[in-house]
């Protein structure tokens, strides 16, 4: 063997700084990642291979951070090292104080993604540069501008569309990924003084549990996950939380060390189930018949909570047999109020009315029973409470046995799953994520496990219930979007502009409570200042989703009349006025986009919005980090500064009640700035342009002035950098409540993390946790509702509403929650399309990360069952094409049992972890190319009480769940 001779410094070049590439490789920022290595070899003072690591541990400064991405609930607190303005690693920093000694803390929270941002932020698809689109859009054809060159083009196309079309051309869709919570509201800040429209963002995600939102009014309420833990019965269903809850999966585990029983629902034999004490496996779509079989056992064995449900729910509320509606108090007297339902008192033998101020009692209602009733009008007719409608429907149709063959689950396993509610004695979690809503009868789906909850009794009590997500409690951020300028006395002079607004309702309804009247204001908000709304009006009146939504085949069988009839009924009878925008005579012209990615996301985008919508903007210009899809088919890339670069909070959330900085640790790269920088630039340059050519006035269509010749200052709020920005926002929180006296930058800076303590009247989203934020113990929602205060829930009669009695949905037969079937979206074909999140992304985010495509397949992958695949001549690895009557894409193949197999008329399953960017498919179209993204019908209703559209709810989501598709060996 030769010999091999190797100087002192040539070994530790070879050995150690091989060693260095694995641990600091994260070092390598402008010059790439070789530079940074080299760099510190030159410097170093070689004497034992032990300073190798030792030097690894020191650094210039340790700041807090957190990741400003959709990674629900988040806010995990890490220590960000820096040495040489580079950051080279971050670590949990696990100093979440103990909230109730009887459980478990938060620590450490944390997971692969956040360990590797150090790693991602400085990967080769960074954006550090303005660049401007020089080819056709998609082309990859680009040349780097200065943002003065930038600022400007954007300028004149927005004064172009302003002058040809008005304000309402002007689109903004922002999100909860790659942005933050401080940087985000200026986009949308922007936009309202402009005018435009922003799309509903809890709409273009497609996370609105619309069913929660039916049966209790709003589905913005839960506990915070510290809450899990002292659950008896945790009911995993339509989550995976061993993928998407890693920082908080702990809560779970404990919970079975403490006794809880932990079972998984699902289609699939998913990751959660492995952990889970009993995997249930269910069609897919198929719960609301496995829920309804539950109830129906539970009520046939007396095992209810009958106090709770007279209380809480509309069980005791009459309905007429003649109608199927409410007997109201204007049936009963002229002059009695439309909206006030009656019980039966047996004591007086008579109906009286449903007190509309509280949930107390008047009386020991009757929940069974058929009784006689004379209207004003001299008629007389028979009316029966809600339960007994609701028992008749279990008992004759959701048998275990009959539910079995809707759902697939075995009726001795639905009997075991209803034995245990019944002994978790009002402590249920259902563990719910945002895939049920992602279902055409997703809504059904959510109003019956709402239901098995209600029956058991399991709200408003540690370790119950169910939840939505919460975007709220640091209302001193969402003021920026509106109020004048920065400053308490700013924010006192808006507060007062709106308790007029709170007070006229008031005056006219002495019954509204505070949750009732933050939501009237928000709507009023949401029509006049925010002008967000959502996008289903642009999708159906300017792009290629009216044609497929009114494909009558692709919707449930149910539907009565045709789509385009809702629509119109829908739009005439005003349900929408003020959200329908754009106008449908009006073409959309400018398109922006913050901290999302439209063409990874929107449902059907390569079909639907690219060859039509796509075309009307003449100018699409997004804030971004990193090349995304939807960025190489824009006109104008604007560089935006990453997670550890800029100063900002996690969006907040009572899921993790604390406030979480990131604070800047180093420069952005290049040119890069952050979105508030941005925006105020940009608001200068516009108003620039605006005086140059003469004109700085336009209206809306509603007549509302949009006045350009300051719009620079109104931008800023007066605010000279992002620092001002952070404390006025803090200032603000604490004025209103949320923070805690003595909160500003200098001890967020000392800390990381600040607790909440308390709700805002002004915000309804805060408003709908319902409870009071105690130090000691987890945020428990709906207590104001379940304790002792009785205070009602906003429903269209005040009380949880399993009975809707809208035409549209006795119409439906949807008055009871039922079972419906999947329809057949796409076409009639034998395989089902399901989805969840990836465990190496949130979102696409980071999907392209060289480090994390080597932990799985490195490409995208769609699972099937091997029984599917050998009919079909499919083996493992395979590509494949995946097509249904809509569009198609091309993928991979990885076999694996625990995807449902196709039996006889049951379809098979097929699963896609998203989010992969589209550019990494053939023909640059993803999954979402084969779905159609088609809305259900019943979500055009409103002008009934709680189902009326306003921020984040009730807001036309689009359906991605469950498509018919069909798969061949490419």
């Amino acid at each position: 063997m030769e010999e091999i001779h190797l100087t002192r410094r040539q070994f530790l070049q070879a050995t150690g700084a091989t060693a260095l590439m694995l641990s600091l490789s994260h070092l390598g920022v402008l010059g790439g990642r070789a530079y940074a290595t080299q760099k510190i070899l030159a410097d170093w003072d070689y004497s034992k291979w032990e300073d190798l690591h030792r030097k690894e541990w020191t650094w210039d400064k340790i700041t807090y951070g957190t990741h400003l991405v959709d990674c629900y609930p988040g806010n995990c607190l890490w220590r960000v090292y820096t040495k040489d303005g580079v950051v080279f690693r971050e670590e949990q920093a696990a100093k979440y104080p103990v909230v109730d000694p009887s459980g478990p803390d938060f620590n450490p929270r944390g997971c692969q993604k956040g360990a590797f941002y150090s790693h991602m932020m400085y990967n080769p698809d960074r954006l550090k540069y303005p660049m401007k689109r020089v080819g056709e859009r998609g082309s990859g054809k680009w040349k780097r501008v200065t943002w003065d060159e930038a600022l400007t083009g954007i300028a004149e196309g927005i004064l172009d569309a302003l002058e040809e079309q008005g304000p309402e051309s002007i689109i903004l869709e922002a999100g909860p990924g790659n942005g933050g919570y401080v940087n985000l509201l200026p986009t949308m800040r922007l936009t309202v003084l402009l005018g435009g429209v922003s799309l509903d963002i809890d709409s273009t995600i497609g996370d609105f549990n619309r069913g929660i939102y039916e049966t209790v009014g709003k589905f913005q309420f839960m506990d915070s996950v510290d809450g899990w833990f002292f659950g008896k019965l945790l009911l995993i269903w339509h989550m995976n939380p061993v993928y998407t809850r890693i920082p908080d999966y702990h809560f779970i585990a404990a919970a079975r060390y403490n006794g809880a029983r932990v079972v998984t629902i699902a289609p699939d034999y998913s990751p959660s189930a492995i952990h889970a004490d009993e995997w249930v496996p269910v069609e897919p779509g198929g719960d609301a018949a496995l829920g309804l079989a539950i109830c129906q056992v539970l009520i046939e064995k007396g095992l209810i909570d009958t106090a709770f449900v007279k209380e809480q729910t509309d069980f005791p509320l009459l309905v007429r047999l003649d109608t199927q509606k409410f007997l109201r108090a204007s049936d009963l007297d002229p002059k009695g109020r439309e909206d006030q339902c009656c019980y039966w008192d047996p004591a007086s033998n008579k109906a009286v009315l449903a007190p509309l101020d509280t949930l107390k009692l008047p009386v020991d209602p009757a929940l069974e029973g058929t009784f006689q009733v004379t209207l004003a009008n001299g008629q007389s007719v028979q009316v029966r409470p809600v339960f007994s409608l609701l028992k008749d429907l279990l008992n004759r149709e959701y048998t275990p046995e009959q539910a079995s063959k809707q759902c697939g689950t075995h009726p001795d396993t639905i009997r075991r799953l209803a034995d245990m509610c019944a002994k978790a004695k009002g402590h249920i979690q259902v563990m719910v994520g945002w895939n049920s809503c992602k279902y055409y009868h997703g809504d059904l789906i959510e109003r019956v496990m709402c239901l098995v909850l209600a029956l058991t009794g399991s709200f408003g009590k540690k370790g119950s219930g169910i939840r939505g997500w919460n975007e709220s409690l640091f209302e001193g951020a969402l003021f920026q979007a509106i109020k004048p300028k920065k400053g308490k006395m700013a924010t006192i002079l808006h507060l007062n502009r709106d308790k007029p607004i709170m007070n006229k309702y008031k005056d006219r309804d002495p019954t509204l409570t505070d949750e009732m009247l933050s939501v009237l204001l928000e709507r009023e908000r949401d029509r006049e200042d925010l002008g967000q709304v959502p996008p289903a009006f642009l999708y159906y009146f300017h792009s290629g989703y009216k044609e497929t939504w009114d494909r009558r085949e692709w919707h449930c069988p149910t539907m009565k009349r045709e789509f385009p009839e809702y629509m119109k009924e829908a739009l005439e009878k005003g349900w929408w006025e003020g959200f329908a925008l754009p106008y449908p005579d009006q073409t959309p012209r400018v398109y922006y986009y913050m901290g999302t990615n439209p063409a990874r996301k929107n449902r059907g985008w390569n079909r639907n919005i690219l060859p039509s919508l796509w075309n009307k903007y003449k100018l699409v210009f997004g804030f971004e980090t990193r090349w995304t899809t939807t960025l190489l088919y824009s006109d104008y890339a604007l560089p935006c500064a990453g997670f550890y670069e800029k100063l900002d909070t996690r969006f907040p959330s009572p899921h993790v009640p604390w406030l979480t900085l990131t604070d800047q640790a180093v420069e952005p790269p290049g040119e890069a700035k952050n979105e508030f920088e941005i925006c105020v630039m940009l608001a200068r340059k516009i108003e620039e342009v605006a005086k140059k050519r003469g004109k700085t006035k336009f209206k809306n269509r509603r007549g509302r002035e949009i006045d350009l010749s300051n719009l620079g200052e109104k931008q800023s709020m007066g605010c000279a950098n992002l620092e001002e920005l952070m404390e006025d926002a803090l200032e603000t929180s604490v004025m209103l409540g949320n923070l805690p006296q003595g909160t500003d930058l200098k001890k967020m800076r000392q800390e990381g993390i600040v607790r909440f303590v308390g709700l805002s009247i002004f915000d309804p989203i805060t408003m709908h946790l319902a409870t009071d934020i105690k130090p000691d113990e987890p945020i428990i929602p709906l207590t104001w509702h379940t304790g002792p205060k009785k205070i009602p829930y906003p429903t269209y009669h005040r009380r949880m509403q399993f009975y809707i009695d809208h035409p549209w949905f006795l119409e439906a037969g949807e008055g009871l929650p039922v079972h419906k079937p999947n329809p057949k979206t796409g076409g009639d074909y034998p395989l089902r399309m399901t989805s969840g999140h990836q465990r190496w992304s949130v979102h696409s985010i980071w999907v392209t990360d060289e480090q994390l495509l080597r932990t799985h397949q490195g490409r995208p992958f769609m699972f099937m069952n091997p029984e599917d695949a050998k009919k079909r001549g499919i083996e493992d690895g395979d590509l494949v094409r995946v097509f249904n009557d809509f569009d198609e894409f091309f993928i991979h193949v990885k076999i694996t049992p625990a995807a449902r197999p196709g039996k006889g008329p049951s379809p098979g399953q097929v699963i896609i972890y998203h989010a992969w960017e589209p550019f990494m498919f053939k023909n640059w179209k993803s999954y979402d190319a084969a779905i159609p993204g088609l809305i259900k019908w019943l979500d055009l209703a409103g002008g009934y009480g709680h189902l009326n559209y306003y921020r984040w709810n009730w807001c036309l989501q689009p359906i991605d769940r469950a498509v018919c598709v069909e798969v061949q060996k490419a």
